[in-house]
């Protein structure tokens, strides 16, 4: 925009905004789809050097990689029948499959229990604006879920906290 004119405002935005709380989540496992309350799309960042060779100037940032953060946090509103707490703790069961007296003697990380998680940012008519697609995700932690009496008609919510390989904005 070349100015802050009114009219060139509006006629940038002219398609509308993204509104934050019209988004989708969804797991390739299983081909889950959850209610979620909160959700981010995970911080990506450049990893570089410092390159100081030269005898005089700036030091110069050298790329060196493409980094995503570890922190990929969703916020589900756990159901009566808690089927999202479910799903999660046996996705934890499928991954430490070998249980005995309550103790893994396995660890199945496999592409049977890794997904692809599908974030879709939708318009006011529910149609799609964007989507991020998360490759290779599995739940890293369950957070807390808490029951509390000062907020009687409050719901309960899940956060997960998702490890993952990667994400491409489409």
């Amino acid at each position: 925009m070349a100015s802050n004119r009114i009219s060139e405002i509006t006629s940038y935005f002219s398609g509308g905004f993204q509104r934050t709380n019209r988004f989708e989540v969804e797991f390739s496992r299983n081909n889950a789809s959850f209610w979620a309350s909160q959700c981010q799309i995970p911080q990506q960042y450049i990893a570089w050097y410092p390159e100081g060779f030269s005898p005089s100037g700036p030091t110069i940032h050298v790329p060196l990689k493409r980094e995503f953060d570890e922190n990929f946090l969703i916020d589900f509103i756990v159901e009566s029948n808690w089927g999202v707490r479910k799903y999660f703790e046996t996705w934890y069961d499928a991954i430490f499959s070998s249980l005995t007296n309550g103790r893994s003697n396995s660890v199945d990380y496999r592409d049977s229990n890794l997904s692809t998680i599908t974030i879709k940012a939708l318009n006011e008519n529910g149609n799609t604006n964007a989507t991020i697609n998360i490759y290779e995700a599995y739940p890293k932690l369950l957070l807390p879920s808490q029951f509390s009496n000062d907020i009687p008609n409050q719901y309960l919510t899940l956060q997960v906290d998702i490890n993952y390989r990667n994400y491409i904005l489409l």
